[in-house]
């Protein structure tokens, strides 16, 4: 209540200004007045507070008939865009009926943030700066855009007097939002209207998963009039690669008085081969008049937002059975993306007793269907239990960090030695003789007695040589 009753004041405040946000040829278009029923206030979605209608001059009026332009201004309170906190640019509104013609787009103006945190503390520690992130992030889902929408030229048909809108973002992958508005001052030539039918909600659970079915809860909205509609039938236009897991793809609601909802719900199996990011979804809905029997249908398109199942995966892990102390052993353990998206950042770490020391890895960007594995050195410090963990930390194709962990176990043991152990490989090794060794003593001898003989030789051979010279001598004297 205290905000509707600050948007009232803010209405009244504008109306006093004549703000010229919207006029043409100079005349100023009248800020909303608020609407005779007081608006049922939410954290949810997006709403009415507050319209005026006004001729295509900017002159506040009373009564719309069948044929008129005018111009709707509608100020719409909206907590769907603040918390996906788009700018004003990337909205799109459209009048989704057919007793309103107008085939533009809204034009949004005066726009302004506000919260509505029901815990007035929490907010108020929020603005002063002293909340924790806890509490931001819950205050956080109170953000509100409040302003003024413009609808230029509208013309009416007659049929009814409710005005629904689809509320859409430049990014697909937003959902749709839908709301409606009724104008008291339309005028039907037939004041037997039948109401119109529109999707005033819609819900796909938590997450939406590729090859996993989800349940799209639908809200079909019977907006006002003076006579019930029968046979109501809603049905459900899939995209290729999307069906049902079970049931048929109508739903046979049968009668829905005005301003009434009923909820309808369908089981919905995206196939494992889906490829897009968003599924594109139309609801068809189709009802009769109870009294004047007048057909009456409408169809809305709801984007569901799917991501592939996370299958990346650990593989084989390498440990030694025991690693000697002074020694280094090392782990390795693998991993794999079975998915269809790749893995960002994916980084590794190990921790434990008795390692040496932890380790970090950053292992970068793993595409779909591959493989790899990381390894670390340890290098116990003491004999004993080596125990320990490898976690691997990844962004999933969603944006979410993920986290995958292997523990492993090993043995550090003392080097020993056995002074009984003798290598068969060796031999006994014979004592080194010291001194002149024999082959030596073998060599002098020999050498020895060769000069001797050679001097022996000699001797002979002068003594020959005398011998022979005497002989000679007593010849001659003979």
């Amino acid at each position: 209540m205290k905000r509707l009753a600050s948007i009232l004041a803010i209405l009244a405040l504008l109306t006093t200004l004549a703000l010229p946000a919207f006029a043409e040829d100079g005349a100023a278009a009248p800020t909303p007045a608020p609407d005779t029923s007081a608006p049922t206030t939410s954290t949810d979605g997006v709403y009415v507070v507050g319209y005026t209608v006004t001729d295509i001059a900017g002159g506040e009026i009373t009564t719309v008939d069948v044929g008129d332009h005018v111009n709707i201004v509608l100020q719409v309170v909206d907590h769907s865009s603040a918390r996906y906190n788009v700018e004003p640019e990337e909205i799109a509104t459209r009048i989704n009926s057919s007793v309103f013609q107008y085939t533009g787009t809204g034009e949004i103006g005066q726009l302004f943030e506000s919260n509505d945190d029901p815990d007035t503390q929490r907010l108020q520690r929020v603005r002063n700066g002293e909340a924790s992130e806890a509490e931001k992030a819950a205050n956080a889902y109170y953000n509100y855009y409040s302003y003024v929408l413009l609808f230029r030229d509208v013309v009416y048909q007659g049929g009814g007097n409710t005005l629904p809108i689809n509320l859409t973002y430049l990014d697909t992958s937003k959902p749709m939002q839908q709301f409606s508005v009724s104008i008291g001052q339309c005028v039907d030539k037939d004041q037997t209207t039948a109401p119109n039918l529109v999707v005033r909600s819609s819900s796909y659970g938590d997450k939406a998963v590729a090859g996993e079915a989800f349940n799209l809860s639908l809200g079909v909205y019977a907006t006002s009039g003076n006579e019930d509609l029968n046979d109501v039938i809603v049905s459900l236009t899939l995209p290729e690669n999307v069906s049902l897991s079970s049931g048929s793809l109508s739903s046979y609601i049968g009668a829905i008085p005005p301003e009434s909802t009923r909820t309808v719900n369908f089981s919905v199996l995206p196939a494992s081969g889906f490829t897009g990011t968003v599924a594109n979804i139309t609801v068809n809905l189709t009802g009769t008049g109870s009294i004047t029997g007048k057909a009456v249908s409408g169809s809305t398109a709801i984007s569901v937002p799917i991501s592939q199942p996370d299958r990346f995966e650990l593989g084989q892990l390498e440990v030694p059975d025991t690693i000697m102390l002074g020694e280094t052993g090392s782990v390795s353990l693998g991993y794999v993306n079975k998915g269809k998206n790749p893995v960002s950042n994916l980084e590794a770490s190990i921790a434990g007793t008795n390692l040496g020391a932890g380790g970090y890895q950053y292992l970068g960007n793993l595409n779909a269907g591959t493989e790899g594995s990381v390894d670390f050195d340890i290098t116990p410090e003491t004999a004993g239990a080596v125990t320990g963990v490898i976690t691997l930390t990844y962004e999933d194709a969603g944006g979410e960090i993920r986290n995958l962990t292997k523990e492993f176990s090993t043995t550090a043991e003392e080097m020993t030695f056995d002074p009984g152990f003798v290598d068969p490989g060796m031999e006994d090794m014979e004592p080194q003789p010291t001194g002149m060794p024999v082959w030596a003593w073998v060599l002098i001898v020999v050498c020895v007695a060769v000069v001797a003989a050679v001097v022996v030789r000699i001797v002979l051979k002068r003594k020959k040589a005398k011998a022979l010279a005497a002989l000679e001598a007593d010849d001659e004297d003979l």
